[in-house]
């Protein structure tokens, strides 16, 4: 409840940010008349859209399991992040439609002084909230807070660069430094916008994360005991906040259901430990094969077929391959 609130709370602030500069910056373009300040502007139009759907998206992904959502609501921040980088992209178009025209009938900006001034605090407010939301989204594995964290450090290097050409222009009178501003500061955000929109469609797709395929089969490693054999078949998705696993292990086929369900349940727990969140752990137990001799570590076992040679530890290839290469591998022990 507590982490909740802190993310309703980061995307208010995100929210309220975005609409103050928002107007703060058309403020700015209407004293200067400058195309790369009207770059910037048209810039903020998008952070103030996408920080009211990251207010919604967060409210959706924070509600709980149900019988019509059995992985709960986190894709919506997938969503929300795919939206924000759309929305980019779509500025950068906008702003190069506005710019390249300029550059054959240059108007020279008005203003500067004070135009400078305020795109400078904008961008330090851009730069502070931007830093503030990147952490929250680390923090809470929020990726829509992430997002828009990063859509605001790109508005602040947009500032950052929309003030560099404006002082070049007032050291230099060239008029074409203005719309040359603006495109660069499209192309700036289109790649950021490609780069969301891609992560988004990864997400949303189930790509395999190879970061968090790693927590888990180190956190395998570490509570290894003797008589688990051969986890594999593993997969693992990512909704929002929540995790998702789906593991298949080998064990001693004479153990008891006791036996069974005591591994069982330390994996489980080991596993929600290591992900750090919420989530579901599906087991499937296999019963052990004589192949499987050769890297098994119990002791006293009247089952055994093969003499123990070696319990190399799981790598995560062979954790998310299926059960058959390992067997075939294990016979040649």
């Amino acid at each position: 409840m507590k982490n909740n609130s802190a993310m309703h709370w980061a995307a208010r602030l995100a929210f309220l940010t975005s609409l103050t500069l928002l107007l703060v910056k058309f403020g700015a373009y209407y004293l200067t008349d400058s195309k790369a300040v009207l770059s910037d502007a048209i810039e903020s139009i998008i952070n103030v859209v996408t920080a009211a759907f990251l207010m919604l998206s967060i409210s959706i992904s924070n509600k709980p399991v149900d019988i019509n959502h059995p992985y709960g609501h986190g894709k919506i921040e997938s969503f929300s992040a795919g939206l924000e980088g759309g929305l980019i992209i779509i500025a950068a178009v906008v702003i190069l439609v506005e710019a390249v025209p300029v550059f054959f009938a240059p108007l020279p900006p008005r203003n500067l002084g004070i135009g400078l001034y305020i795109l400078g605090g904008a961008g330090a407010v851009n730069l502070g909230v931007g830093v503030y939301l990147m952490r929250a989204g680390r923090k809470y594995k929020s990726e829509a807070l992430s997002a828009d964290g990063r859509h605001l450090l790109t508005d602040f290097y947009t500032s950052a660069g929309v003030i560099i050409g404006l002082l070049l222009y007032h050291l230099t009178g060239f008029l074409w430094l203005d719309p040359l501003v603006a495109c660069l500061v499209a192309l700036n955000i289109f790649i950021p916008g490609i780069k969301l929109l891609a992560n988004s469609f990864k997400n949303l797709m189930n790509e395999a994360d190879p970061e968090l395929l790693e927590r888990i089969v180190r956190s395998l490693n570490t509570i290894r005991k003797p008589g688990w054999l051969y986890p594999h078949k593993l997969r693992a998705l990512r909704s929002g906040r929540y995790h998702h696993v789906d593991l298949h292990i080998s064990l001693p086929h004479y153990w008891t259901l006791i036996q069974v369900h005591e591994a069982e349940q330390e994996i489980t727990q080991a596993l929600l430990e290591a992900l750090g969140e919420e989530g579901d752990i599906m087991i499937h137990v296999d019963p052990c094969e004589p192949p499987n001799c050769p890297v098994c570590t119990v002791d006293d076992c009247s089952e055994r077929s093969a003499d123990f040679t070696s319990a190399p530890k799981w790598s995560v290839k062979e954790v998310v391959s299926a059960r058959s290469s390992f067997t075939t591998a294990s016979r040649t022990i």
